[in-house]
């Protein structure tokens, strides 16, 4: 690693927009370390990706898990560590260290509307646009939201349909969905950084892959494999829109 930089690329997006997607496109490009000892079928891939309040226990996800770094909303911890001590931590997690011992980049999906003090790295943006709203507005009330006789569950934050609850074992909210819908949209929102790489969320929606494919490229200075991710979005597409 350089003695500034941690070497990460961070691919930031409100939960719900097709950050993950986008980091299983980004894997294949030699300058980021991949998530998997040998790329997956497109199939099996794409199955891990669901439109359903359970879909955070298939996502596609890393092996290194960064207990010390959360990535939900809401929740503070890893934020304001010193960049010395967050090298510190990437060399006891072995996972991390073949990475980093290859000259790769860690590529984490990150779903806060702020960046973390220690960061300065590759940055890539996931936009909602005014094209994608309506869309992107009825996933996420279908992702992490579960309306019961004790109000609207909060699928997050809550080790019923979640893998790793960062707050409470149980999170059920009293205002109506929509609502709530809405004021979490609103406090999650994704402003454009202008250091930084942008994708528009429609160009997803409307199957822009050319548009995407130069971003990714022109953000890590590396070519992808085209020709799979075209695949695999398309097979991507098919399901979640």
């Amino acid at each position: 690693m350089s003695s500034d930089k941690n070497n990460f690329v961070f691919v930031q997006y409100a939960a719900g927009s097709c950050g993950k997607a986008i980091s299983c496109c980004l894997q294949t490009a030699n300058k980021v370390g991949s998530w998997w000892e040998e790329v997956p079928s497109i199939d099996s891939l794409v199955s891990l990706h669901t439109n359903d309040c359970y879909h955070a226990k298939t996502e596609p996800r890393p092996p290194y898990r960064l207990n010390w770094l959360a990535k939900t909303p809401g929740i503070t911890r890893g934020d304001n560590l010193a960049s010395d001590k967050v090298k510190l931590l990437l060399t006891q997690e072995e996972s991390v260290k073949r990475i980093t011992q290859d000259g790769k980049k860690i590529l984490l999906a990150w779903c806060k509307n702020y960046l973390p003090d220690w960061f300065d790295d590759n940055l890539i943006q996931i936009i909602v646009d005014d094209r994608s709203l309506s869309w992107f507005t009825q996933r996420r009330k279908k992702l992490f939201y579960v309306e019961s006789d004790e109000g609207v569950i909060e699928t997050r934050y809550d080790s019923r349909y979640h893998t790793r609850p960062d707050r409470d074992d149980r999170r059920v909210s009293s205002l109506p969905i929509d609502e709530l819908v809405l004021k979490q949209l609103q406090e999650e929102t994704i402003m454009s950084d202008p250091t930084a790489y942008q994708i528009k969320l429609s160009w997803l929606l409307d199957q822009q892959w050319s548009q995407v494919f130069d971003v990714l490229e022109t953000a890590i200075n590396d070519t992808i494999d085209r020709a799979w991710c075209e695949q695999y979005l398309i097979a991507w597409h098919k399901k979640v829109f």
